[in-house]
């Protein structure tokens, strides 16, 4: 479980498990928000209009009875039915309706609105105005204080008969209330209380929350199921490494798609595949140096047994013949140090300006006896020479060497090799081509790697080491230019050469 939560999986879920959770509160709380003002603005708008269905009510009462009586009913009625708080002040200044409480006090006197009231200012004051002429005021608290409660139908009935026998003389209160008022919607608006919105709003948040939490575990398990379905090509490159790592150099991985896991497991792919490619040529390479360094060690190791046994006399032949394949062993130490300074980047150049012109001249005259002796045509031309370029003079010799010694060894007898030299304003370009018996074209891609032959049975008359061309590879490369090969099997093989003006 520790390692799931700390891998891919587990931190791509926690992440989008984040940005859901805030992404659904923050759609709660702008909800929350937006249904509360919604709700506040709503009630208020009941409030109002409960405030005019009361006025109207109280208007309407009067102007139909003239009876303050009535106004008192009419204000209890609104009181029991809203809840609230009603009283009625004449344009005089006096109490004359009371939701809560008789408007006489003991002594059967009505009191002024700030004899009435300790907090006035709790109060709304509407106008009421009856035909064109203001009678006086409606006042509404809409939140009285829990003690408050409205006057019932037997105390407005009570408090008329009192009024109507004098303070002195109340009478026994009446037994039962006038079948007027029983049973009215004044009588059952004492039982009625409206529901708050308030209880809408907690409603509706709640549903929020059931459905928010609801949808964030169903999205953590849709992104779960998701995750873990892409991660699956991830999971596998693991897996193959992994194998990959231990040995196992054939371990290939399906390539899913052209997205960005695709791509990686294309790498992968061809990174394996390089991986075991290069340990064939590894092995191959260990055995090509053995080889290479047995034949000449076999050679004199032969012939000094030879001489120590009596068999064969140490003569200027013998010993010619010792110091050719002494020479030979010695130039294939040499080409393998040069290789191995250049595969390890540091093989330093002693560079200077000028034209290399003369240079690859006398380079390819050592040949010429070689050549005549074949019969073998090697010419030189050359045309805007003069152009100078930074290069090693010594170097250039090896390069040049290396591939007029190659063509002469696939050219055969009453042949031709031509090296042509020009410059211009790229640099200096040298074509090396020989009418030998060419390079096919499955060979030529691979004629620069090293102790490659296109003889695999690597007679030494068909070549050498295999080494000469991928050491001309790296000096040219060295020198910041470039190298290429076309050939035909049979119509011979031309190298070209581009070493630029400001080699690096």
């Amino acid at each position: 479980m520790l390692r799931w939560f700390f891998g891919l999986q587990g931190r791509l879920t926690l992440g989008f498990a984040l940005v859901l959770a805030l992404s659904i509160a923050s759609v709660s709380a702008y909800s929350a928000y937006a249904t509360q003002i919604e709700t506040e603005r709503f009630a208020a708008g009941i409030e109002l209009a409960r405030a005019e269905r009361a006025e109207q009510l109280v208007k309407d009462t009067f102007e139909a009875n003239h009876d303050w009586d009535e106004v008192q009913y009419a204000v209890q009625q609104v009181g029991n039915l809203f809840g609230w708080r009603v009283a009625f002040e004449t344009d005089g200044g006096l109490i004359v309706a009371d939701s809560h409480q008789v408007v006489r006090n003991a002594h059967g006197v009505l009191e002024t609105f700030t004899e009435r009231f300790a907090t006035p200012s709790r109060f709304t004051k509407r106008p009421v105005i009856v035909n064109g002429e203001l009678i006086g005021h409606m006042l509404v608290d809409e939140h009285p204080s829990r003690k408050e409660r409205p006057l019932s139908m037997q105390e407005f009935y009570t408090s008329t008969l009192t009024r109507l026998r004098g303070p002195n003389n109340p009478g026994p209160p009446p037994t039962q209330v006038p079948s007027l008022a029983r049973g009215t919607l004044a009588e059952r608006a004492l039982q009625y209380v409206d529901p708050p919105l308030t209880n809408l709003q907690s409603s509706f948040q709640q549903s929020l929350l059931v459905a928010g939490i609801a949808a964030g575990f169903a999205g953590l398990l849709i992104v779960m199921l998701l995750t873990r379905q892409a991660l699956a090509p991830v999971r596998n490159l693991t897996t193959a490494a992994s194998n990959l790592g231990a040995g196992d150099l054939s371990q290939r991985v399906q390539e899913s798609g052209s997205d960005e896991i695709g791509r990686l497991a294309n790498t992968f792919n061809t990174m394996a595949s390089d991986l075991e490619l290069a340990v064939v040529q590894r092995r191959q390479l260990t055995a090509d140096v053995a080889h290479e360094l047995r034949t000449p060690l076999t050679n004199i190791q032969g012939y000094l047994e030879a001489i120590k046994d009596g068999v064969v006399e140490p003569d200027e032949e013998t010993i010619g013949t010792l110091h050719t394949q002494t020479i030979h062993l010695s130039n294939l130490i040499e080409d393998l140090r040069i290789l191995a300074i250049a595969d390890a980047g540091a093989l330093g150049l002693n560079k200077s300006n000028g034209s290399p012109g003369s240079v690859i001249k006398d380079s390819v005259a050592h040949f010429n006896q070689r050549a005549k002796e074949r019969s073998i045509n090697l010419s030189v031309t050359s045309s805007g020479i003069e152009t100078a370029i930074d290069f090693d003079e010594t170097r250039i010799r090896q390069i040049i060497s290396n591939l007029i010694e190659n063509a002469l060894t696939h050219t055969p007898n009453n042949g031709q090799i031509e090296v042509e030299i020009s410059g211009d304003d790229d640099g200096i370009e040298i074509l090396v081509s020989d009418s030998g018996i060419g390079i096919s074209e499955a060979d030529q891609p691979r004629v620069f790697d090293q102790f490659y032959r296109a003889d695999q049975s690597r007679n030494r008359a068909t070549g050498g080491a295999g080494l000469g061309l991928t050491i001309v590879k790296r000096l040219v490369d060295a020198h910041g230019g470039s190298i290429s090969v076309s050939s035909e099997s049979g119509k011979g093989t031309t190298f070209k050469i581009l070493i630029p003006e400001n080699s690096t």
